[in-house]
């Protein structure tokens, strides 16, 4: 039997294949009593409805959310500064929010009271991972709320955790195989410099049989290369830190279920129009989480959702994988870049003329490269060590700086290139 076979399986198998019209009244249900609850609870969300002209007693289905202009997250820093320190989203006061993350932009989160709103145990379980799988968490658990939430998740199914966070290669090599992981998850780069370490310490297979990964792109040579040379099933999951988990996928590997606690929508980036299946557009989504409801939330990521039938059973939508984004706003290592954080970065450093971030791709690791222009009489080496200083602090990632001749950036060049190829 094939890994994939053994770990198949339902989370919630009654709501995992509801028909189309169970799913509609189900979603809608909440979605009614999500919105009578921010309208009371959550200013900036009144402020929204109110501009556009709604109210709650305006959305009976789905379908009506169109009615509602899409709120990007490239917004989601102003708004909060107007309105500190979640922008009038949040409905409970702070004495009673969990944690508070921080992710790129500066954008701020809450984790509410409620358990696991980040609604993860659906594509864990989909994913594989069983009551008394011991994990490996690879994910940052400083500022960003992924690893904290996944980590309450994979509680609740039964998995113990061990909370390695990223880096240390040797460590999380040297850990895993003592307490005998089964679970790992994190980046898929970060799983493969993980694997490669090991090979070179000459530990051997590493006891990891299942792997949830996420936060960059996985590509499909990359899905072989764990099962067959390492025996990992690998499966992916689409979320945001702002929505949760919102697409996941199954043993099938075919496409990323659509999770029921979120109302996902593909539109058209510039008038957030709804389009049908099949086409690409960016993913907008609303999701059922009382202490910070995002509703019609741009993520700004390009997709296609498909409604055709899996051989899992579950009868949501798909998701087709991430095809772009849908703004400048770039993803590396599984971190937002902003082209306002390269302006950041270059007016800490004087000498410093025309800047432009270029993303590129080595083997399964991202690379980042600020590639800068000098003014006359600008110490070479010095510049170079204050930006790659000046990146860490921003952007919270590493990178390297790449000196040019004057006049290679043109005048209008974009800020960030993503030169990222995926096979």
């Amino acid at each position: 039997m094939k890994p994939a076979d053994r770990r198949a399986g339902y989370w919630n198998r009654e709501r995992e294949t509801m028909s189309a019209g169970a799913r509609e009244r189900y979603q809608a249900g909440w979605l009614g009593a999500l919105l009578e609850h921010a309208w009371r609870h959550a200013p900036g969300v009144r402020r929204r409805l109110e501009q556009a002209g709604l109210s709650p007693k305006n959305f009976r289905s789905t379908d009506d959310l169109a009615r509602l202009p899409v709120i990007k997250k490239s917004a989601m820093p102003d708004l909060q500064k107007a309105d500190p320190p979640f922008g009038g989203f949040c409905t409970v006061p702070l004495a009673k929010i969990r944690k508070i993350f921080v992710s790129p932009g500066p954008i701020f989160e809450p984790m509410g009271p409620e358990v696991s709103a980040f609604h993860a145990e659906t594509a864990l379980f989909a994913g594989g991972f069983r009551p008394g799988d011991i994990v490996i968490n690879t994910f940052a658990y400083a500022l960003t709320p992924a690893a904290h939430e996944l980590d309450e998740a994979l509680n609740l199914i039964g998995c113990a955790v061990v909370p390695t966070g990223v880096g240390q290669t040797e460590i999380q090599v040297s850990v895993a195989k003592t307490v005998g992981a089964t679970g790992y998850v994190g980046t898929p780069s970060f799983l493969m410099t993980i694997l490669a370490k090991a090979r070179e310490m000459g530990v051997g297979r590493l006891p990891i049989q299942v792997a949830q990964v996420g936060a960059e792109p996985f590509t499909e040579s990359m899905r072989r290369e764990l099962a067959d040379q390492h025996g990992i099933m690998a499966r992916q999951g689409f979320g945001t830190a702002d929505l949760g988990i919102v697409a996941y996928e199954c043993a099938e590997a075919s496409g990323m279920h659509l999770v029921e606690e979120a109302i996902t929508q593909v539109c058209d980036p510039t008038s957030g129009e709804p389009l049908p299946h099949g086409q690409i557009g960016e993913l907008v989504a609303t999701v059922n989480n009382r202490t910070y409801p995002m509703i019609r939330f741009g993520t700004g990521d390009l997709t296609i959702v498909t409604d055709e039938p899996c051989p899992c059973g579950r009868t949501s939508a798909r998701m087709l994988g991430w095809r772009g984004r849908a703004d400048e706003v770039t993803k590396v290592r599984g971190l937002f870049i902003h082209p306002r954080q390269v302006d950041e970065i270059v007016a800490r450093v004087k000498g410093v003329g025309r800047s432009q971030v270029v993303v590129g791709r080595e083997g399964h690791n991202d690379t980042l490269t600020l590639r800068v222009e000098l003014g006359a009489g600008a110490d070479t080496h010095a510049v170079a060590a204050a930006l790659e200083a000046a990146i860490r602090d921003v952007m919270k990632l590493r990178g390297i700086v790449a000196i040019v001749a004057a006049a290679t950036i043109p005048e209008n060049a974009k800020k960030i290139s993503d030169e990222r190829k995926w096979d």
